[in-house]
């Protein structure tokens, strides 16, 4: 895999992480008969955990891809105070990945033989305002990824049923679930998220059909657990915890990023020269 597509697979990665994320205030262990307030009231306790969300400060989930075409296990850490940031570590398409999102820049950690490649320096950039190929549509799916949005697009959809009680991590919860097609999801996202023909160009492109989706909230309307069943586009599914706890994302020291804006101005500079050069020779040749 190239660099720069691996850079990109990271990316979306770990912004499909982030849409998928959802939390309150605090842990707690809840009312009594919280758990069936939850049954008897689907719409209610939906709108309850997306007011909740909206509370979101820091978080830290586990997630786990499988079945598609980038397994990955990360652990992840989210601040929500202002501009999106995140810091993110495990493992993708078998290799180990470390990676920061601060200030709309993407920062990942280089390997050993990529720091050859880059004066030993540590830490790669990306920023996403200048990327050679735009923001990769990281922005965009960031301004999605507000976690109300994700429960209130449930909300939207037709069908939604209580599954059952289950054990999430030693907290109680509520399972609800709703299989509905890529369509029916992007005309239920929230006005001013993702663009209709977008979400369902993206479920053509990838071959699928159906969309099931699972969420597990507890009795204080957390969400503790998020499951995106996409076929054979794969199965995503977030554990959260450690709701609004001390959490400090930081972007490197300068000194030891290295800026592929810069990396790609001089390889521009070299093929200008190159071009120039090549240009010189044919004019002394006359073309021969």
């Amino acid at each position: 895999m190239s660099r720069w597509k691996k850079l990109s697979a990271l990316a979306v990665a770990a912004v499909t992480a982030v849409s998928m994320t959802a939390c309150g205030p605090n842990d707690s262990e809840g009312e009594s008969g919280a758990l069936e307030r939850l049954t008897d009231d689907v719409p209610g306790s939906l709108q309850a955990a997306a007011d909740k969300a909206k509370e979101t400060e820091t978080v830290r989930a586990d997630v786990v891809t499988s079945g598609g075409a980038a397994d990955s296990e990360m652990q992840m850490t989210m601040d929500f105070r202002g501009a999106v940031s995140f810091e993110m570590v495990g493992d993708i398409l078998g290799e180990p990945v470390t990676m920061r999102m601060v200030d709309s820049a993407i920062y990942t950690e280089n390997s050993a033989e990529d720091r050859e490649l880059y004066d030993g320096k540590r830490w790669t950039k990306i920023d996403l305002d200048s990327s050679p190929e735009g923001d990769m549509g990281v922005e965009q799916m960031l301004q999605e990824s507000d976690p109300s949005q994700q429960i209130e697009a449930l909300l939207e959809l037709e069908g939604v049923t209580v599954v059952g009680e289950e054990t999430v991590d030693g907290i109680r919860t509520l399972q609800y679930t709703v299989t509905t097609t890529p369509e029916k999801l992007a005309e239920a996202q929230p006005e001013g998220s993702a663009e209709i023909s977008d979400l369902s160009a993206a479920g053509d492109a990838l071959g699928v059909t159906e969309v099931t989706i699972d969420v597990w909230i507890d009795e204080e309307y957390l969400l503790r657990r998020f499951r995106l069943d996409m076929g054979t586009a794969g199965v995503t599914t977030a554990d959260y915890y450690d709701y609004n706890e001390p959490a400090q994302i930081e972007a490197p020291p300068a000194a030891d990023v290295v800026d592929l804006k810069e990396v790609f101005a001089d390889l521009e500079d070299s093929f200008a020269e190159l071009e120039d050069a090549m240009k010189e020779i044919e004019d002394l040749t006359g073309g021969n």
